[in-house]
């Protein structure tokens, strides 16, 4: 065999020994190359096919094994590892500080984000934790379309005008139909914050659950200061609220292409009637106002005060307009449909008011949540206790204007 083929047969072999990641295909390529080297006659062909035949048998046996499934027996393990590291750099630097968590986490050989004031980014389980306090404690986001994103420049197509169509025969001629509509909606965003406050003398009891305590009061101070923007932010450093725009006291029509969602107005000043009986025949048409393919998804949305209002109206027998849950002891349909309570939504009462919102609010509105909570750890505006400056971007949007309605009365 010349030294020439003798060279790269054994490049091939090393290189299938040391599993470099070339291509099995390539491989065979070169073999075959070699074999028509061979059978040209320009080699000694015994020794050249033997070692050829066991590198064909090397390469067969490397696609066996890239084409069988891989499975990682110990991600589970090496995951769960890694949320115990940044569990304990996170307690690091609540109790000690940012310096004393990149030493730690340098020490763990884990990668955490601290900016040049010293903000330290959560981890994601604590952000996680976060969102769900939130969750449970806003009913916007119970009901409405919450979802996450990387980037502050949210946009989204929606129809406000449907497409033509007909029926033709197989042959007969199609006439042009006319084109969907299009608008098109920005996210606005703010930056919402929270400055929880523990004393130092907690922080060092061993017991003392960091984590939990944090993502119950960042959560619940992030779910009070959304509460009213949800609502009727004006979209400056806020979201725009699902009522920014709207005017009580009067009947508006809805604007798919601004946004703006279908008043219905009582008429009636600070209430929904001036009888129960004119109450219930007024709410019976702010369902009427939605194309029934909507309804399904539908509830009410309204605050206690106005619940209590509702869930005392009589007919004339004497029985309760309201379906009471038996089990649950509480009033919580109306005409069928559920009830949501938001005790930041207007009250009945004097005064031109939007005390109730009716429609399918996952395609309404949404919220979305820009990946990344940080937190500053301050020691030195108070002594003795630690302040936890934490922060997040949040923003929303109206989705589609003909899928709500909202209830006004007059001043």
């Amino acid at each position: 065999m010349n030294d020439e083929l003798k060279d790269a047969l054994q490049g091939m072999q090393k290189a299938l020994e040391e599993k470099t990641g070339k291509k099995a295909e390539e491989l065979e390529a070169s073999v075959k190359t070699l074999v028509e080297v061979i059978e040209n006659g320009s080699v000694e062909t015994a020794s050249a096919k033997a070692e050829i035949a066991e590198l064909k048998t090397a390469i067969e046996d490397l696609e066996a094994k890239q084409s069988a499934p891989f499975v990682h027996t110990d991600s589970k393990a090496e995951s769960n590892e890694l949320r115990r590291k940044e569990a304990a750099v996170f307690e690091t630097f609540i109790k000690e500080g940012s310096e004393s968590a990149q030493t730690k986490a340098a020490g763990d050989d884990i990668q955490i984000s601290v900016d040049a004031q010293g903000g330290f980014a959560l981890p994601e389980e604590l952000m996680q934790s976060i969102l769900a306090v939130q969750h449970e404690r806003s009913p916007m986001r119970q009901v409405c379309d919450v979802r996450t994103a990387s980037t502050t420049d949210i946009k989204q197509l929606i129809s406000i005008g449907d497409a033509a169509s007909g029926w033709v025969g197989e042959t007969d001629a199609r006439t042009a139909t006319t084109v969907p509509v299009l608008a098109q909606r920005t996210a606005t965003f703010g930056e919402v914050y929270a400055m929880p406050r523990a004393y130092q003398h907690a922080l060092d009891d061993a017991f003392f659950d960091v984590s939990s305590w944090l993502a119950e009061e960042v959560g619940r101070q992030f779910a009070e200061a959304e509460g009213t923007a949800y609502l009727t932010g004006d979209g400056t450093n806020k979201p725009t609220g699902i009522l920014n725009g709207l005017t009580a006291g009067a009947d508006a029509a809805r604007d798919n292409s601004t946004g703006a969602f279908q008043v219905i107005d009582s008429g009636v000043s600070g209430a929904l009637g001036a009888t129960a009986t004119d109450m219930v025949d007024f709410l019976r048409t702010v369902p009427s106002s939605l194309v029934s393919t909507v309804l399904p998804g539908c509830r009410w949305m309204m605050n206690r005060a106005t619940h209590d209002v509702l869930a005392g109206l009589k007919d004339g027998d004497g029985n309760y307009y309201m379906q009471r849950d038996i089990k649950e002891g509480t009033d919580n349909r109306l005409l069928g449909y559920n009830i949501v309570i938001n005790d930041e939504m207007d009250s009945l009462g004097a005064g031109a008011k939007l005390p109730i919102m009716f429609g399918d609010f996952q395609q309404a509105y949404q919220i979305i949540d820009r990946i990344g909570v940080r937190m500053l750890r301050d020691n030195l505006t108070s002594k003795g206790s630690v302040l936890f400056y934490t922060t997040k971007r949040v923003g929303s949007m109206v989705k589609n204007a003909d899928r709500l309605a909202v209830v006004s009365v007059s001043a």
